[in-house]
């Protein structure tokens, strides 16, 4: 039996050595002189027999210094002593070799010029088989001990199986297996892939597939279950969740890595593993970012965002800055999103001169001295309204707000010829039942009868619900059952496309790249997610039960919503070079009166009644479903109708 109290006492001798650089350098510095001499002398006595050792040891121990000293300085330059040995890996194995190979050929061939001591060929391959042998096996010692002394107990360790002995499952497995602090013990793997059964992976063996995990779990007392597959599709998970919960002891945690898109560059490792989130149940294949267009579109040129404090404008100037623009101008009417965003990109990205302001849309004035004074070449504009509901209370700053703060930034990005204008729309806009969809739809109809020079794109990237922004559902459902319930769906039947913000933005940014300048670009959604689905899955993720611990609770649509939204007026898009964007074009029917019909719309709007406002609207937007709008209007607002609601002077 291992008495822990000695290993206790050696563990933090090792420790000690660590931890004096120069002592570690010293203890390991003898033992390669000892290996250097041992490899060195018996590659002599190995190849000579008995009789021949006088003759040739003689010179051997004349020339041992030469040895020792150019073998050192080889190891030395190889990096065999600032390699932390604990986490020695086959690259190590390579260094080691090196080191060894020239630390014998270099003074072999020095002590030849002197033609005393010309032993055969052979004598120097043993000297470097010998010498490799040693250094690795002493280096290796070290990793073992380590290793052994610092396993804790088995009876204080989390038993864990792994789900997919793939790439991500074996870096786990390895990342779990080199740091021996963790309390953490993988007992196995478990893959449907039958080839797989039966192999071991570091020693680990692959126990069987998701159908024998039930059993595996019971046999093994398993505390967690991690799902290290991260090529998996929102619904793949919601299949497998479904299975595990079903079959697997409720008492076992059920974990995963992050998927694809959200990986940085890297090693899986155990840091990353994490509790299941609602964004793995709508993961997608992650996008592929030709990044070569995007940095030849935005390096070293001055780019300007609205709405930069919002959740889809502060992603714009996250990514906009990896590309090392020569500025980042950040306007925002918010300064508390404002300094948010300007702080984080300090941090992240402190070579980018950023010029934050505080700053109205609306205004044309302010707006004319920021482009006089920075001259964008680039502008991204995502500042508007888009909550459909608050709107529908408030249709007045909405039309002034989306439609003239479009039209003012619009304008004055033509007059100062900027390369690139791209405005982000949204799904709503499509037939649209809400004030916001309306007035987005004529933010779009404004961007293509704007007339700027030929050298000039102006384009809209239309998208639907992005997960985690300001009024998401997501974080509603997630407020709702942090408080206990009950969770408010709008309709059975509701569905919404959802997306991941980051994923969203390096769609915009690739259909900046673009140049067709009559377009509308959209963005593949994926398919559309019911929203009572989405609730659902929400509550078993927190670990308890729909409609028993949760309640799920149908209101009905709020003003404006829709059962399903749309990404497309007709048909599916024409497709464009990259993948997942497609494009449509909708024209302005009356492109000669449209200008009149919008200053009557945004010079009155304050004035006008709420009945009046979206009679002007239905006017300009055909497909705005007005009637619809009237009826509801007058159930909601229908008694304050009539009483200058709308009116403000």
């Amino acid at each position: 039996m291992v008495n822990h109290n000695d290993n206790s006492r050696f563990l933090h001798f090792l420790n000690s050595l660590g931890a004096n650089t120069a002592r570690r350098f010293l203890v390991l510095l003898l033992l390669d002189c000892a290996t250097i001499t041992t490899a060195y002398l018996g590659a002599f006595l190995l190849h000579y027999p008995v009789v021949e050792w006088d003759r040739w040891l003689h010179d051997a121990l004349l020339f041992l210094p030469v040895f020792l000293t150019v073998g050192v300085l080889f190891f030395y330059v190889f990096g065999l002593y600032r390699t932390l040995w604990r986490y020695a890996s086959v690259d190590s194995m390579l260094y080691i070799a090196g080191g060894t190979f020239f630390g014998v050929l270099v003074p072999n061939i020095f002590v030849r010029s002197f033609g005393v001591l010309v032993p055969h060929w052979s004598v120097l391959v043993i000297q470097w088989m010998l010498l490799f042998l040693l250094v690795s096996s002493g280096r290796f010692i070290m990793r073992v001990v380590r290793s052994f002394l610092t396993v804790p107990k088995g009876n204080d360790r989390t038993r864990i199986l792994i789900y997919g002995a793939g790439d991500a499952g074996e870096m786990l497995c390895r990342d779990l297996l080199n740091n021996k602090n963790n309390r953490y013990t993988c007992i196995g793997f478990i893959d449907d892939d039958l080839t797989k059964h039966h192999k071991a992976i570091h020693n680990v063996p692959v126990l069987g597939s998701i159908d024998s995990a039930e059993d595996l779990v019971s046999k093994n007392d398993i505390d967690e279950i991690i799902v290290a597959l991260p090529s998996l599709s929102g619904a793949e998970i919601r299949t497998l969740l479904d299975k595990l919960k079903k079959t697997v002891d409720p008492r076992v945690k059920l974990k995963t890595v992050p998927g694809l898109s959200e990986m940085i560059d890297g090693p899986v490792t155990f840091n990353q593993v994490r509790q299941f989130r609602v964004r793995d149940l709508l993961r997608r294949k992650p996008i592929e970012l030709n990044a070569a267009p995007v940095d030849k579109l935005i390096r070293g040129k001055t780019v300007l965002i609205s709405g930069a404090g919002g959740s889809i404008g502060a992603e714009i100037c996250r990514q906009v800055c990896t590309f090392s623009p020569q500025r980042l101008i950040l306007i925002d009417i918010s300064e508390a999103s404002l300094y948010l965003i300007e702080e984080e990109l300090k941090g992240r990205f402190g070579d980018t001169p950023l010029m934050p302001i505080v700053g109205d849309i609306c205004n044309p004035q302010r707006m004319e001295n920021i482009f006089a004074n920075y001259q964008p070449d680039i502008v991204f504009h995502a500042a508007a309204y888009k909550h459909v509901p608050l709107m529908e209370a408030n249709p007045w700053a909405a039309v002034h707000n989306n439609i003239v703060g479009t039209r003012v930034l619009a304008e004055i990005s033509a007059n100062y010829n900027v390369d690139r204008f791209v405005m982000i729309s949204t799904d709503k806009a499509v037939r649209p039942t809400s004030i916001m969809g309306a007035t987005k739809r004529l933010c779009e109809m404004v961007m293509m009868v704007q007339e700027h020079a030929e050298t000039s794109v102006f384009t809209v990237v239309r998208f639907g619900n992005v997960m985690g922004s300001s009024g998401s559902v997501i974080l509603k459902f997630d407020q709702q059952i942090k408080a206990g319930g009950p969770i408010t769906v709008t309709d059975r039947n509701a569905t919404r496309y959802f997306m991941l913000t980051s994923e969203a933005v390096q769609l915009v940014m690739q259909s900046a790249t673009l140049s067709r300048d009559d377009a509308i670009y959209l963005l593949d959604m994926g398919e559309p997610v019911k929203i009572v689905d989405l609730a659902t899955d929400m509550v078993r993720l927190s670990g308890l039960e729909p409609n028993i611990d949760i309640k799920i609770k149908f209101i009905g649509l709020r003003p404006g919503e829709k059962i399903h939204e749309e990404l497309y007026h007709s048909g599916k898009g024409e497709p464009t070079p990259i993948d997942k964007i497609s494009l449509t074009i909708e024209p302005v029917s009356d492109p000669e009166h449209f200008w009149q019909k919008v200053d009557a719309l945004t010079g009155n709007c304050f004035s006008m009644s709420r009945s009046e406002l979206i009679t002007a609207i239905s006017e300009i937007v055909p497909d705005y479903h007005c009637e619809l709008r009237r009826r509801e209007d007058q159930k909601i607002y229908g008694r304050l109708e009539g009483k200058s609601l709308g009116r403000v002077g």
